[in-house]
């Protein structure tokens, strides 16, 4: 039985980050270590980035961007909506290289000369 406890907590602590909600920073935050305007700052969140978003109370956010995790405040924080999913990039088009061909020779027209051949004087 305790085997089992152990191994249902590790499967929640690995899939507790799924559940957090999209969301989009309404203005530049620092993210804290602790939800308090005097903690420690994790990093700065410039506005309009997409963090993950665990729960919010008492004015503040639990929340992660960029691999890093901390509290933002809820004033900067706005619901997302469904995540984005990008489009399908456009199609590769290749256009075949010209085929250069040398032109054949070709014969221009009479022969106009003094003779018709090497020594042709003097036969």
């Amino acid at each position: 039985m305790r085997h089992f406890l152990i191994a249902a907590g590790l499967c929640a602590g690995v899939a507790a980050p799924c559940y957090a909600e999209p969301a989009i920073t309404t203005a530049p935050a620092a993210m804290r270590r602790a939800p308090n305007a005097h903690s420690h700052v994790v990093q700065t969140v410039p506005a309009n980035a997409q963090i993950d978003l665990e729960t919010c109370s008492a004015g503040w956010c639990s929340a992660s961007w960029r691999n890093l995790f901390g509290y933002i405040p809820a004033f900067a924080v706005a619901d997302a909506g469904p995540p984005m999913i990008a489009s399908p990039p456009p199609p590769v088009v290749v256009a075949a290289p010209p085929i250069v061909v040398a032109p054949a020779f070709q014969w221009g027209g009479p022969y106009v000369g003094g003779g018709f051949g090497y020594g042709w004087g003097r036969w």
